[in-house]
C-alpha cells in the first residue's frame, strides 16, 4: 500500500524505484516505480577508499589485516586485467555486465575495489550490493545525470540464488532506462561454471545486455613473489606499529601453495607479527593459517580472561562457534540457537555465545541483522574447518590444534531436520575438500554416503564441484546417483558430471563388452540430457559398435540393445543438426524393431513405436512431410492403445506422439487435424506437467508452442497468443537453469511469440522477441552451423517481415537478404528440407525490395519464389498453394508497378482463383488472403484501365469481407480496407462515375493508395 505521507516526513522520491511493503512518499515527481515486493539485496555505497583498522586491533586479531576493505597492500600489478576492465567500463553499451572469477585467496576483491577507486576519481558513482532484504539505489536525477555513470560491486555472486541475481540485473537495467544512467556491473566469484553460463544467457535474452567473464589467474613464475612479500612487509609493520622489519627474512614462496596473492600477504603478516613477538615464523602454507588461527585464540583467551567486561565464553567454545559460524554462514539469531543447541555448544548460553562472537567479529555493514558470521577471509575460515578437523599430519606444537568435537560436528548438525544453513554448509565442505583431501574424507563423503539427500539440498553447482574433486569417493557419488532423477530441469547437468565420473570408474573395473556398452550408451544419454550434444555422440557410436558385433553372435539377447542404441545415436545426430545422417540408423532402427514386434510384442511395440515416431519428426525436419505422415500416425496409434492399458507408463509417450503428428500435419495443410491432436497432447502435458513439472514441463512447452502455430493455421490467432506466451515463459526459466539444454526452444518459441503478435496486430511488440530469437541462434549458430544455420535463416526472414511491418523498410532488407543467402545455400545442398524455405525468404526479398523503391529488381526474386512455389504446390497442393497465391499476388503488383500492366493481369487472376477455393473450405484462415487477393486484382484492372466491370465486382466483394474482419481486429484490417475503398473511388471513376468516387474519397484519410505486398511468416 502507498500513502501519500504529510510534508513533514521530508521523504521526496523523484525518478526513482521505490521497494517495499508499505512506503510513505511526498512531492511524488517524474517516473517513479513502486513495486511491492521487498528486493532481495540490498545496495549501498561502496566506499571504494580504505576502511582504517586501529593498530590494537590489528595486533590482537591481525589477520584483519588481510580483508581487502583495510587495503593494507598498495594495489599493484594486473596490467592486462585492468586494461580489459577499463576498455569495458569506457564502453558504449548503457548496461554491461562483467565477472571476475578466481580460487579464493586471487585478489578478486582486492582488484574490485581497485576499479572502483578509479571510477570514483573519474566521477562515477559506486555501489556494493549485498544478497540480503533491502532497498534499492536512490538519488536526485541531478546527482545521476551529472555522474559519468554507477559502478556495481556483487561479491559472492556464485552463491546468489539465479533468480535473486536476475532481479537485480533486471531492477538495475529499468534504473538506467529512466535516468539515463551508464550501468556497470561487476560480478564476483570463485568459479564460471554453470550458474553463470545460465544467468549469462539469460540476461542475454531478457535484456539484450553484454555479459562476459574474466579469469583472475594465479601468479604464474614470471610474477616477482619477493618483490610483493617485502611491499607487504613494510605495509603489515606500518599496520602493527612494528619497527626494524629490515631483518626479515624472505622465506622460499616457490611452493605452489604461493601462488595465491593472499597466501603472499599471509606469509609477509606472520613475518612481521612473528617479529613483533620474538618468534620464528612459520613458512608452510597450513602452517600460516595455523598461526594466525591461534593469535584469534589468543585474543578469545584475552577477552575471557580480563577482569573489565569479561567475555564468558571459553576460547574453546569461542573456536566451536567459529567453525560454525563458517561452516552455515551468517544467519538469523534463532537459527543461530539451534545451530548452537544441537550441535551441543550452549555452555554458558546459545545467546551469550552469539553476543560474544559478535563482539568479536562485528558486522561490516551496518544493516546486516545476521549473526554467527563467517570468519574472513574464506581461505582462512576454511583452514579452520579444516585444521579443526582431526585427520590431517598437521599436529604439531605450534600449529591449530584439532578438536574431536569437530570430527563429527558438521554430521550431528546436517543429518537432523534440514536448515536454511544446509545448502550453505555443503558448499563450504566442497570447497573446502578441494584443498584439504581428510575433509573430505572423514567428514563430506561419510556425510553424502549415509544422506545423499543433503547434496540435493545444493545446487546441481555444488553437485558438479564435488563430482570434479581429485579422487573423488565413489561410492559417495553412487548415492546421490541413485536420488538424482532421470529428468530434472535443475540438476540434468550435476547429473551429467556425477554419470561422467562414475562411467570413467566403471569402465575401468569390467572387460564385460555388454557392460562396456551400456555404461556407455547410459552415459551418452546423461550428456544429450544436459544438453551437450555434440560430446553424447562419440559413446553412442562406440556403444552401437559394440552392440552390433554383439548381435551379429547373439542376435537373440542383443537386438533389441542394438536397436535402442542405433535409435539413441541418430536422435543424437539430428540434434546437432545432422539430419541427413540420421535418417538411416532411424530406419534401421525401426526395421529391427518391427521384426522384434512381430515376435513379441508385448515387449517390443513401446520400442517401435518410440522408433516410428522419431522416423516421422526427422522425415518432416528434412522436408519429406508427407513421407512422414504414416510412421507418425502409426506412432500414435500403437501409443494409444498401449496408454489405454497402462496410461501411467505411457501416457507421455502417447504426447509425444500426439505433438509430433500435430506438427506434421499442419506442415502438410491438413490444419483442423493437426489442431485435434496438439490440443490433445498439450491437455495430457499440463496434467503430467502438474503432478512432475521438473520432468514434464519442458514438453508441456513443446506442446503449447505447436498449440498457438496450430491455432494460427485455422485462423484463431487471438487464441494463439496465450499458448504462445505461455510457452516462452516455461523456457525462459527451462534455459535459466540449463542455457546449453533449451536456448535453442527458447529462441524458437520467441520467433513463434513474434509472429503470433504481429499476427493480431501488435507489431512494435513482435519486434523483440523477434531481435532476441536472432542474437541468440546467431550465437548458436557460430559454434554449430549444421544445426542452427536453418533457424537463423528463419529468424532473419521473420525479423525482416517485423522490421517492414513498422516501417523500418530499409532496415528489413539487410536480414531478408541474408537470409536468402543462407536458405539458398541450404537449399542447394538439400533441396527436399529448405527449397520451401528459399522462396518464402525470395518472396519477402521482392516485397521488401519493393517497399522500398527498387521494383524492378523486386521482380526477379518473385518469379524464383512463384516458380519454386509452383512446383511444389504440384506435389502437395494442400501445403503449398497459400503460398503460392501470395506470391502470385505480389507478382501481380510488381508487373503493374514497372509498367508490364497486361502480364500482371494472369498471375492477380490466378490467386483469386485459388483463395477463392481455399476459402470454400477453411474461411476462417483464407477469407483474409481472398479479400486482399481481390483488391489486389482490382487495382491491377484499373492500372491496366481494363475489365473495369470485373474490376468493380471484386473490390466490391473485398470490402464486403473486410466489413467484418475489421470489427475484430481495426488494427490489422482497417488499413486494407481503406485501401480497397481508394481502389473503388479509382474504378468508379474510370467507369465514368466522378460523383460516387468523390464522395468515397471524402470519407478516407490518407492512407496508402496501392495494395501491399504480402509478408507470409516461416515458423
Amino acid at each position: 500500500m502507498t500513502w501519500r505521507s504529510p510534508a513533514t516526513t521530508g521523504q521526496q522520491i523523484i525518478d526513482s524505484i521505490v521497494v517495499g511493503r508499505v512506503i510513505q512518499i511526498r512531492d511524488v515527481a517524474g517516473n517513479v516505480t513502486v513495486v511491492a515486493d521487498r528486493a532481495p539485496y540490498q545496495v549501498e555505497a561502496f566506499e571504494p577508499g580504505a576502511v582504517p583498522l586501529p593498530a590494537g586491533i590489528a595486533r590482537r586479531q591481525p589477520s584483519r589485516l588481510l580483508l581487502a576493505r583495510h587495503q593494507m597492500v598498495p594495489f599493484i600489478g594486473r596490467d592486462t586485467e585492468l586494461e580489459v576492465l577499463d576498455r569495458w567500463m569506457g564502453g558504449d553499451e548503457p548496461v554491461s555486465v562483467r565477472l571476475i572469477h578466481a580460487a579464493g585467496g586471487q585478489g578478486k576483491t582486492r582488484l574490485a575495489r581497485h576499479v572502483a577507486a578509479q571510477a570514483n576519481t573519474a566521477g562515477w558513482m559506486t555501489w556494493r550490493v549485498l544478497h540480503a532484504l533491502g532497498q534499492q539505489p536512490t538519488g536526485s536525477p541531478e546527482e545521476m545525470s551529472a555522474s559519468a555513470g554507477a559502478l556495481v560491486v556483487v561479491d559472492y555472486a556464485d552463491r546468489w540464488q539465479a533468480s535473486d541475481l536476475n532481479r537485480l540485473i533486471t531492477d538495475m537495467t529499468a534504473l538506467s532506462l529512466r535516468t539515463g544512467l551508464v550501468l556497470r556491473m561487476l560480478l564476483l566469484a570463485r568459479s564460471a561454471g554453470f550458474w553463470w553460463s545460465a544467468l549469462r544467457d539469460r540476461i542475454d535474452s531478457d535484456h539484450g545486455i553484454l555479459a562476459e567473464a574474466q579469469a583472475l589467474p594465479p601468479l604464474d613464475e614470471h610474477t616477482d613473489r619477493r618483490v610483493l612479500f617485502e611491499q607487504a612487509c613494510e605495509r603489515f609493520s606500518a599496520a602493527l606499529d612494528v619497527p626494524d622489519t629490515a631483518s626479515i627474512t624472505v622465506p622460499d614462496l616457490t611452493d605452489a601453495g604461493f601462488r595465491q596473492i593472499l597466501a603472499v600477504h599471509m606469509a609477509a603478516l606472520v613475518a612481521v607479527d612473528s617479529h613483533h613477538h620474538g618468534h620464528t615464523p612459520p613458512t608452510q602454507p597450513h602452517a600460516l593459517s595455523a598461526y594466525l588461527l591461534n593469535r584469534e585464540r589468543a585474543h578469545w583467551h584475552h577477552l575471557h580472561a580480563r577482569t573489565e567486561d569479561r567475555r564468558a565464553t571459553s576460547p574453546e567454545i569461542m573456536g566451536r562457534a567459529v567453525y560454525l559460524a563458517t561452516l552455515t554462514g551468517g544467519i538469523t539469531r534463532a537459527d543461530a540457537i539451534t545451530v548452537l543447541t544441537r550441535t551441543q555448544v550452549t555452555e554458558p548460553g546459545a545467546t551469550t555465545i552469539i553476543d560474544d562472537h559478535q563482539f568479536c567479529y562485528p558486522a561490516s555493514a551496518p544493516h546486516n541483522d545476521t549473526v554467527l558470521r563467517p570468519l574472513r577471509p574464506d581461505r582462512l575460515g576454511e583452514d579452520l574447518i579444516a585444521l579443526s578437523t582431526p585427520g590431517h599430519s598437521h599436529t604439531g606444537a605450534d600449529d591449530w590444534p584439532p578438536d574431536d568435537w569437530a570430527a563429527t560436528a558438521a554430521h550431528t548438525l546436517l543429518t537432523g531436520d534440514l536448515g536454511t544453513w544446509t545448502p550453505t554448509a555443503i558448499t563450504v565442505l566442497v570447497e573446502t575438500a578441494h584443498r584439504w583431501p581428510h575433509v573430505a574424507a572423514t567428514v563430506l563423503y561419510p556425510l553424502i554416503r549415509q544422506h545423499p539427500e543433503l547434496a540435493l539440498t545444493a545446487d546441481g553447482t555444488t553437485i558438479t564441484r564435488l563430482a570434479d574433486l581429485p579422487h573423488v569417493d565413489i561410492t559417495a557419488l553412487q548415492a546421490i546417483e541413485a536420488l538424482l532423477p532421470q529428468r530434472h530441469i535443475d540438476l540434468d547437468t550435476a547429473s551429467a558430471a556425477v554419470n561422467t565420473t562414475l562411467t570413467h570408474h566403471r569402465l575401468g573395473l569390467t572387460s564385460d563388452p555388454a557392460e562396456q556398452a551400456k555404461l556407455l550408451a547410459t552415459h551418452a544419454l546423461h550428456l544429450n540430457n544436459a544438453g551437450h550434444r555434440s560430446d553424447a555422440l562419440a559413446p553412442a557410436e562406440e556403444a552401437v559398435g559394440i552392440y552390433r558385433r554383439l548381435a551379429e553372435a547373439n542376435p537373440t539377447t542383443y537386438l533389441p540393445d542394438l536397436a535402442n542404441s542405433i535409435n539413441n545415436r541418430a536422435a543424437y545426430l539430428s540434434g546437432v543438426g545432422r539430419r541427413d545422417q540420421a535418417l538411416a540408423p532411424t530406419e534401421e532402427a525401426v526395421t529391427i524393431r518391427r521384426r522384434l514386434a512381430e515376435v513379441n510384442p508385448a515387449a517390443y511395440l513401446p520400442d517401435l513405436a518410440s522408433s516410428l515416431n522419431n522416423l516421422g519428426a526427422l522425415l518432416s525436419a528434412v522436408g519429406r512431410h508427407n513421407e512422414a505422415l504414416t510412421p507418425a500416425e502409426e506412432a500414435v496409434g500403437i501409443h494409444r492403445r498401449l496408454a489405454e492399458v497402462n496410461p501411467t507408463a505411457y501416457l507421455p509417450d502417447l504426447t509425444m506422439s500426439l505433438s509430433n503428428l500435430g506438427a506434421i500435419l499442419l506442415e502438410v495443410g491438413r490444419r483442423d487435424q493437426a489442431l485435434t491432436w496438439t490440443e490433445e497432447a498439450v491437455t495430457i502435458r499440463r496434467r503430467l506437467a502438474e503432478v512432475n513439472p521438473a520432468a514434464y514441463l519442458p514438453d508441456l512447452a513443446n506442446s503449447l508452442n505447436n498449440l498457438g502455430a496450430a491455432l494460427s493455421g485455422v485462423g484463431r490467432r487471438n487464441e494463439a497468443l496465450p499458448p504462445t506466451e505461455e510457452a516462452v515463459g516455461i523456457y525462459r526459466r527451462l534455459a535459466k537453469v540449463n542455457p546449453t539444454a533449451y536456448l535453442p526452444d527458447l529462441a524458437n518459441s520467441l520467433n513463434n511469440l513474434g509472429i503470433r503478435l504481429s499476427e493480431v496486430g501488435r507489431r512494435d511488440q513482435a519486434l523483440a522477441p523477434t531481435e532476441t530469437a536472432v542474437t541468440i541462434r546467431r550465437l548458436l549458430a557460430e559454434v554449430n552451423p549444421t544445426a542452427y544455420l536453418p533457424n537463423l535463416a528463419t529468424s532473419l526472414n521473420n525479423l525482416g517481415i517485423r522490421l517492414s511491418e513498422v516501417g523500418r523498410r530499409d532496415q528489413a532488407l539487410v536480414p531478408t537478404e541474408e537470409a536468402v543467402a543462407i536458405r539458398r545455400r541450404l537449399a542447394e545442398v538439400n533441396p527436399t528440407a529448405y527449397l520451401r524455405d528459399l522462396a518464402s525468404s525470395l518472396h519477402n526479398l521482392g516485397a521488401t525490395l519493393s517497399e522500398v523503391g527498387r521494383r524492378e529488381q523486386a521482380l526477379a526474386p518473385t518469379e524464383e519464389a512463384v516458380a519454386i512455389r509452383r512446383r511444389l504446390a504440384e506435389v502437395n497442393p494442400a501445403a503449398h498453394l497459400p503460398d503460392l497465391a501470395t506470391s502470385l499476388i505480389n507478382l501481380g503488383i510488381h508487373l503493374s508497378k514497372v509498367g508490364r500492366r497486361e502480364q500482371a493481369l494472369p498471375p492477380a487472376e490466378e490467386a483469386v482463383g485459388i483463395y477463392r477455393r481455399l476459402a470454400e473450405v477453411n474461411r476462417a484462415v483464407h477469407l483474409p488472403d481472398l479479400a486482399h487477393s481481390l483488391g489486389a486484382y482490382a487495382w491491377v484492372c484499373v492500372n491496366l484501365n481494363d475489365n473495369l466491370p470485373a474490376a468493380l465486382d471484386s473490390v466490391n466483394e473485398a470490402i464486403r469481407l473486410y466489413k467484418p474482419m475489421t470489427e475484430r481486429l481495426p488494427h490489422i484490417f482497417m488499413g486494407q480496407l481503406f485501401a480497397a475503398y481508394r481502389t473503388l473511388a479509382d474504378v468508379l471513376e474510370r467507369l465514368g462515375r466522378a460523383d460516387e468516387a468523390a464522395n468515397v474519397r471524402r470519407h478516407l484519410d490518407q492512407d496508402p493508395d496501392e495494395p501491399q505486398e504480402i509478408l507470409p511468416d516461416s515458423v
